[in-house]
């Protein structure tokens, strides 16, 4: 066999060196992927790159679907897998600030959205990225960015919303959460339902603050107990301050309604076991629907309010639900009895709560302030009139 050339040797040398150069390279390039793929993973951010024309879709530091509890090989990295596990109230707008961005109408492409693992969970993604190659008409090629599973910054925001807006002693929804209540218009059929507890302050003085706020979380926990019982899950409970609490329940007719306010009182009825001894309270409830009220929750809100404050006058735990001028009211007293229709008392509810309510007097006169003081009897009931105004009035402002 020929001996070969000198140049054949120096060829057959260069090479062996450029594979060698080669095969230093690639040792280099994986060690440098290595330490990004380990930095990227400490901060969170997980790097992408999208071929636009091809959809291919490659994770440098985490394989594709670990993300979204899928093993290595389960899923394919491309476009179409990527947008059909995006949250489906969320696609329309990640795929709109998409395409605003390839389209060079924004200068980044970023947006925070939720994604759905193979279990059913959600992760939400914090996703940002940009255009980094063009080609001659400007149509995009190359997108890269990075992705950052937030789902932990999400639930403790949601955390702290919750603790913001719940009652630390009931657990119920607290003022501010009834501020936004005061944002949604209220719904015809729902019925808001304001209750003071009688008797609470003899509570406080007979055995004590501790005892009291034994009362308060075992009527808030009665009170929605019952709503379980009867079936009634989808509703809003709040404590509205000091022994007064709110409900809004929704989808009520008025006999409904009205057997959840005996339930109530039945439930009430009977001292409660608290440290010390036996606590008897009881529970004034006003009512107002949405369709009664112009569907603004402040003005169900001074009508609930006013509703109860009557109950107030007429022998306590009992309710009654506010009607329009040309209906009866409908009342229920501890006894079955109804009580006189007194003047409505000036509301003591805040002015942020009902900014858009008309002025106290004129709202008394469309509450039901029929004349000549007193009520028509509800005919259905048959219930008595009580005629003893003056000693109600003085058992009200003892107990308010």
């Amino acid at each position: 066999m020929a001996r070969k050339s000198l140049r054949e040797q120096s060829l057959e040398q260069a090479l062996q060196q450029m594979e060698r150069d080669k095969a230093r390279l690639e040792r280099r390039l994986a060690g440098l992927e290595e330490k990004l793929s380990t930095t990227l993973d400490g901060t969170g951010l997980r790097l992408w790159q999208l071929e636009v024309p091809s959809g291919k879709l490659t994770i440098f530091n985490y394989r594709w679907g670990r993300m979204l509890g899928y093993q290595p090989g389960e899923l394919n990295a491309h476009f179409d897998v990527w947008r059909e596990h995006l949250h489906p109230e969320d696609r329309d707008e990640v795929l709109a600030n998409l395409n605003d961005h390839l389209e060079g109408r924004t200068e980044v492409y970023q947006v925070v959205h939720r994604m759905l693992a193979r279990d059913g969970s959600i992760t939400w993604v914090a996703d940002r990225g940009r255009v980094v190659e063009r080609d001659e008409h400007g149509n995009a090629l190359r997108l890269l960015g990075t992705h950052t599973d937030i789902s932990h910054e999400k639930d403790y925001e949601s955390r702290l919303n919750a603790l913001a807006s719940t009652d630390a002693l009931t657990g119920l929804a607290n003022r501010q959460a009834i501020n936004s209540w005061h944002q949604r218009p209220l719904a015809d059929d729902s019925a808001l339902i304001f209750i003071d507890l009688d008797g609470f302050k003899q509570v406080n003085d007979q055995f004590g603050h501790r005892a009291g706020d034994e009362v308060l979380v075992l009527v808030a926990h009665g009170l929605n107990d019952e709503l379980h019982r009867l079936g009634i899950h989808h509703h809003l409970s709040a404590r509205f301050g000091g022994d007064e609490f709110l409900f809004q329940l929704p989808r009520m007719s008025l006999p409904r309604v009205e057997h959840v306010a005996r339930r109530w009182l039945e439930r009430f009825a009977h001292p409660l076991e608290i440290s010390g001894g036996l606590g008897r309270i009881g529970l004034s409830i006003g009512i107002c629907f949405g369709c009664d009220a112009d569907n603004r929750f402040g003005l169900a809100l001074e009508r609930a309010d006013q509703a109860m404050y009557r109950v107030k006058h007429h022998g306590k735990h009992g309710f009654r639900v506010h009607t329009p001028v040309e209906y009866s009211s409908c009342e229920y007293q501890a006894g079955d009895l109804q009580g006189s229709n007194l003047e409505a008392s000036a509301s003591r509810l805040p002015s942020w709560l009902h900014p858009q309510s008309a002025p106290v007097s004129q709202q008394a006169a469309s509450a039901g302030t029929e004349s000549a003081g007193t009520d028509p009897v509800d005919t259905e009931r048959g219930d008595s009139v009580s005629a003893d105004s003056e000693s109600a009035d003085a058992r009200a402002k003892e107990e308010r």
